[in-house]
Formats: C-alpha cells, sequence, structure tokens
C-alpha cells in the first residue's frame, strides 16, 4: 500500500469486492486518507479509506465504471480457478436440453417491471437477456431481491453489477 506522502507499507487482502477491499496491516491509513494498493494478480487500485480498525481499515475504490467492470472480470476468473472452473467451459453456450433457462424479475428505477432470463449469475452481477427495452446504462435495477446498476448492453440484454444502495 501506498499512502499520501507515498511512502510504502506491507499490507495484506481480507475481502475485496468490485467496489472496495479491507487491509489487514500493522500500520494502517486513517479515514478520508487516499491511498494506492497493489494487489497481485490484479493491478493498481486506489481509493479513500472509509473505515479503521484496530488491525484493519476498509477502502472505496474511486476508479471509473470501466475499471470496476475489469475488476469484476478479473475477480470472477480467480473465483472460478478457485473452483476449478475452466474459463473455456464459462464461455461454452448454453444448451437448451440442459434445462430451463432460469428467469429474474427486473424492476428498473423508473419503470415497469419485467422478466428476463438469467444467462450468467456471479456475487458481482448478472447477464440478463431480454426482448424489452433495456434500462439505460447507469440506471438502478432491482434483480429480484438485489439492487444493482447496469453496467453495459450486450446483443439481446444487459448486465448488472451489483452494488450496495445506499
Amino acid at each position: 500500500m501506498l499512502d499520501t506522502l507515498g511512502r510504502e507499507h506491507n499490507c495484506q487482502t481480507a475481502d475485496i469486492s468490485p467496489g472496495d477491499v479491507r487491509i489487514l496491516g500493522s500500520v494502517l491509513p486513517n479515514v478520508g486518507e487516499r491511498v494506492v494498493i497493489y494487489l497481485e494478480g490484479l493491478g493498481r487500485v486506489s481509493g479513500a479509506v472509509a473505515r479503521r480498525g484496530q488491525q484493519d481499515a476498509a477502502i472505496i475504490f474511486d476508479f471509473t465504471a470501466y475499471k470496476r467492470e475489469k475488476l469484476t472480470e478479473q475477480l470472477t476468473l480467480a473465483i472460478n480457478e478457485n473452483l476449478g472452473i475452466d474459463a473455456e467451459e464459462r464461455r461454452a453456450p448454453r444448451l437448451v436440453e440442459a434445462g430451463p433457462t432460469p428467469l429474474a424479475r427486473i424492476q428498473p428505477e423508473d419503470g415497469e417491471a419485467f422478466d428476463a432470463e438469467v444467462l450468467d449469475f456471479s456475487l458481482a452481477g448478472t447477464t440478463l437477456r431480454t426482448t424489452r427495452q433495456r434500462p439505460p446504462i447507469g440506471a438502478w435495477v432491482r434483480v429480484g431481491n438485489t439492487y444493482g446498476r447496469v453496467a453495459r448492453y450486450l446483443e439481446g440484454g444487459f448486465a448488472v453489477d451489483f452494488e450496495p444502495r445506499s
């Protein structure tokens, strides 16, 4: 970790999501302080300290939606590797014979609820297919009981990054 004075400190990642990270360390930054963290296998991220405990600190990332999307992809790949799921297997087309495609109830912030097919799902977000008009990129939607923002469009659908709603 690199603090605002340019000093490096060793730390360990305790928890990470596309929006924030909790670090452990003997030297921790203060609340409000901006830091840069080099995450092994994920690269450089920056943000501000939102909470500090005796042995840990929570940093909220301050990067663009594109960088958040890339981090989501990197985290998903890392999780899948740990679970023994091959990336090529995940990209294989879904087969109708495998069973019905699950549906999710989508409730846009400004609009009528509708059902969409779930193409992919992870702790970070979901990819949905629909014939209806897609909510605008950046709009809040509720997928089932989970809130998120529309992250990008894809042919015949859209992706939602799950985010806590304050």
